[in-house]
């Protein structure tokens, strides 16, 4: 264990020290954030007002209505970091191969599982680090803008959804870079996923605005169910205290906010269990990765 903490440091000190690398793995997230305030969040609530001109009133504030969009946003921007974060860190790998370094690790004691292990601790640690000060800092400024507070236990239980991503993200994420040996494709793919993954996840746009199709391909990436179970956790929250329920909460969840689970293309499932085969794919790809990435060291 003393041989992959040293590695993991010596992994995180190299993306430290990258500031362009480290810049393109928050682009996704900033580019979010800014469509957010320039004009998507705009559409979201303009959205609500038409849904209470209905049989079934909006009974919210402004700032309520700013209270649970800027949490469905954030939601997105979390499982969007937890993936791209990630990759950028897992460039190292990329950069290992090219530069011979891997060939001065297997000079030394260390093991191969200790070293692809402390690739995936990286991604892992640094993700997750990246992902829960991002949280802490929202839940303050949320908090602040709008005067709603999210309670302690919806606080703590997001913690626990955000590293759950993080695990999944993470090994989904390794098995594409073991199979890319450019450094530079990875940088490319860590730019283009986000954007990609924003719409067919229902992050920049509800699945409603998006269409059956978009909703169909999106059931079959983790980081669609990942979303759901994250965005449900803080509006289930952020709504109660609002008090809105019923049939006003399943229009805001099904919609507006892309909430409601979407099953697996067209065919029906609970969230929980969306997000079971989630993770296990996520185990899937984390095995895969790992045999892929012995065959290349050993080589």
């Amino acid at each position: 264990m003393t041989a992959v903490y040293s590695l993991t440091m010596r992994n995180i000190k190299i993306f430290r020290r990258d500031k362009a690398t480290v810049f393109f793995s928050f682009l996704s997230s900033l580019i979010i954030v800014a469509l957010y305030f320039l004009f998507i969040a705009n559409l979201y609530t303009s959205a609500m007002d038409n849904a209470g001109s209905g049989s079934v009133a909006m009974p919210l504030s402004d700032q309520a209505k700013n209270f649970i969009v800027y949490l469905q946003m954030m939601a997105g921007v979390f499982i969007i970091n937890s993936f791209s974060t990630a990759t950028g860190v897992f460039s190292t790998i990329a950069t290992d191969f090219e530069s011979k370094r891997i060939d001065s690790f297997l000079l030394t004691p260390v093991k191969t599982s200790e070293i692809i292990l402390s690739y995936f601790a990286t991604g892992l640690v640094v993700s997750f680090s990246i992902n829960a000060f991002t949280w802490l800092i929202s839940f303050l400024i949320i908090g602040l803008v709008t005067g709603y507070w999210l309670a302690a236990g919806t606080f703590l239980m997001v913690l626990l959804v955000l590293f759950i991503a993080t695990l999944v993200s993470s090994s989904v994420m390794l098995l594409i870079t073991s199979l890319v040996k450019s450094s530079a494709a990875i940088g490319v793919i860590s730019g283009v996923s986000g954007t990609f993954i924003g719409f067919l996840c229902g992050i920049y746009l509800p699945y409603s605005n998006l269409g059956e199709g978009a909703k169909a391909v999106g059931s079959f990436l983790p980081f669609s169910h990942l979303t759901i179970w994250l965005k449900q956790v803080m509006l289930d929250d952020g709504l109660s205290q609002l008090g809105v329920t019923g049939e006003l909460k399943s229009i805001l969840y099904r919609d507006h906010f892309s909430a409601e689970s979407i099953g697996f293309c067209t065919l029906a499932a609970p969230l929980w269990l969306t997000v079971l085969v989630s993770c296990a794919l996520g185990l899937l790809c984390l095995l895969l990765s790992f045999g892929f990435l012995n065959k290349r060291i050993k080589r």
